[in-house]
């Protein structure tokens, strides 16, 4: 009687393992026309037997609906912007004496003696340059100004999840998903490859979100799935779904029912 109850438990488990991995994928008719910026990964036949039926579709941008996160932008361009530690050269070409040169503090401002303190982390050098002529413009008849890069303060970004070294890592030069992921040890096993996410500070300083496939990108090439991070990107390496699975039955299974996943479900007859 013990060993029928423990066979039909574990009949019980291993069909609902099996029926939660087939219902996670919604399934949606197949489009005749697609957007350039959607692709679908997959087609199976549905029920009907006229059309294929969609796997999932999945889009390069994450959806606007996404709680906390504005929708993703691609405004927002690579180009050099300050950031603390940079050291900076302002040179006032008809005033020498208020020429100098200076860094960014921590609280990302650059502090000069006539016009005090000026926001300059995140800001192009151009972008640098109009704000000090326009603060300078109260104070003197030609304030013309030129802001020149002298030496850098560290450029990160965060690579966290499924990968063997998380943390932050700093940018040598242009760097993608793919590269960021490299330099943060690899993925283990248990990553999802077709579903990391990129966290990146919009135009208004709110946060913005996307989905990258790595999958895609090692399959086709497509720059689309690669994109080049900025400074203070976050990169999120989920669980694949398998090692979701395998993490439910590790923490509702194997540590909680008292027996072995040796166990062996063959009935023990006995032979005259």
């Amino acid at each position: 009687m013990r060993q029928s109850a423990v066979a039909l438990l574990g009949v019980l488990v291993v069909g609902g393992c099996s029926h939660m991995a087939a219902s996670d994928a919604p399934q949606e008719p197949c489009a005749q026309s697609l957007r350039s910026s959607t692709r679908l990964t997959g087609c199976v036949g549905n029920t009907s037997g006229d059309e294929p039926v969609a796997i999932v579709p999945t889009a390069y941008a994450a959806p606007a609906t996404v709680p906390g996160f504005r929708p993703w932008t691609d405004a927002v361009e690579y180009q050099f912007r300050f950031v603390i530690g940079d050291q900076v050269t302002i040179n006032l070409p008809f005033y020498d004496d208020e020429s100098t040169e200076t860094q960014v503090a921590p609280d990302g401002m650059i502090y000069l003696s006539l016009i005090g303190g000026v926001p300059a982390e995140g800001r192009t050098p151009k972008e640098l340059e109009q704000e000090l002529e326009k603060r300078y413009r109260k104070y003197l008849r030609y304030p013309t100004v030129g802001v020149v890069p002298t030496s850098f303060g560290a450029r990160q970004v965060f690579v966290g999840g499924e990968v063997n070294e998380p943390g932050a890592l700093t940018m040598p030069g242009p760097l993608g998903v793919m590269e960021a992921v490299i330099m943060a040890g690899g993925m283990k096993d248990t990553a999802g490859t077709n579903k990391i996410v990129l966290i990146r500070r919009g135009p208004d300083d709110k946060p913005m979100l996307r989905v990258v496939d790595l999958a895609q990108f090692a399959g086709s090439a497509d720059p689309n799935e690669n994109l080049i991070l900025q400074p203070y990107d976050i990169v999120f390496v989920p669980r694949s779904r398998i090692a979701e699975v395998n993490l439910w039955v590790d923490q509702y299974i194997n540590k909680t029912l008292p027996f072995s996943s040796n166990f062996s479900y063959a009935i023990q007859r006995n032979v005259y």
